[in-house]
């Protein structure tokens, strides 16, 4: 299939879902209040909790909230030709941004509170177990398999963040092969996180932020509202990779980058780690950040590692 073939076909944009929520989140829908560590079992509860709560459901694309979901909402109105929407939920899976479901807290970020596993094998079998759950809607595809197994000759758009693309590299690298054209399936992310997919990237990395405006955050979700206006009908992968690194390549230099900072020992970071914790809650990425204002510097997987290591002797 060329790709000017791909003009006029189905789109299915598929999109990371938000932490924040405009609805309040119960305890007992928060993912680390589940204490069991085996993963079927775990699972099984979390699905259970889910499927029997009492709390008012809203349609997922109302539910959500923040920089990255106000751009994430709008991105079918970018193209030129009907799209639907989708959403990569931590805690539900695979569902379409109108299905109905409960406000909740689950992510595929490491150190998290809320963190469906400690491994990237653990985030994996969570997404794949995900996909095996019936979920909000029956009768929707329930992984990017699926769908683009049940759509061969749809264009499918993947908006993910660097976390949410390690949990599910398995699954897209299938549906690739369920299109009748790989050219149908581009991933809007950053380059280099999975080797088994990367040429499946339409690569965004910080030197687009003053392209396309907006925080780090909301940095993946933006470049693809870019690109899709820039891109007009010919969503191929090929066009939109071409679009992402002329864009990259022209982009002037961002003022707002924060110098590289001093890189702490791992005895400077778990000290540090170890005195917010004892003021009360917090999470690693918050941490991260106030670290980084500070003017140090530390890798995020390397920080999250140590946070997760120190958060869980601090709680014995």
């Amino acid at each position: 299939m060329s790709r000017s073939d791909i003009a006029g076909r189905p789109v299915h944009l598929v999109v990371t879902c938000a932490n924040r929520k405009t609805r309040i989140v119960p305890d007992h829908l928060r993912l680390g209040s589940l204490h069991d560590q085996l993963p079927g079992k775990r699972f099984a509860a979390w699905a259970h909790r889910l499927s029997t709560c009492n709390t008012e459901r809203v349609a997922a694309i109302d539910l959500y909230a923040g920089e990255h979901w106000q751009i994430a909402r709008r991105l079918p109105a970018s193209l030129q030709r009907a799209a639907k929407l989708w959403v990569c939920s931590a805690g539900y899976g695979l569902i379409t941004a109108d299905a109905p479901i409960a406000p909740y807290a689950a992510t595929f970020t490491a150190g998290e509170a809320d963190a469906a596993g400690s491994s990237s094998s653990a985030m994996r079998d969570w997404w794949s177990r995900l996909n095996r759950w019936n979920g909000p809607d029956i009768h929707a595809p329930r992984s990017f398999t699926t769908l683009a197994r049940q759509n061969p000759h749809a264009a499918v758009i993947a908006v993910l963040s660097e976390a949410y693309l390690r949990a599910c590299a398995d699954d897209l690298r299938q549906a690739a092969r369920c299109l009748a054209s790989r050219e149908q399936l581009a991933i809007i992310g950053p380059p280099g996180r999975c080797s088994g997919i990367d040429d499946l990237i339409v690569p965004v990395t910080a030197t687009l932020r003053p392209v396309v405006g907006g925080s780090m955050q909301a940095l993946n979700v933006r470049a693809a509202a870019h690109l899709l206006t820039a891109a007009a009908d010919d969503l191929s992968h090929t066009n939109l990779r071409k679009l992402a690194e002329q864009a990259t390549a022209t982009a002037p230099p961002d003022p707002s980058r924060r110098p590289n900072g001093q890189k702490l020992s791992d005895k400077a970071l778990r000290d540090f780690i170890r005195g917010q914790l004892t003021n009360g809650p917090v999470t690693a990425t918050s941490l991260l950040r106030q670290l980084r204002q500070s003017g140090q510097s530390c890798e995020q997987s390397r920080f999250h590692a140590l946070f997760a290591d120190v958060a869980a002797k601090v709680t014995r």
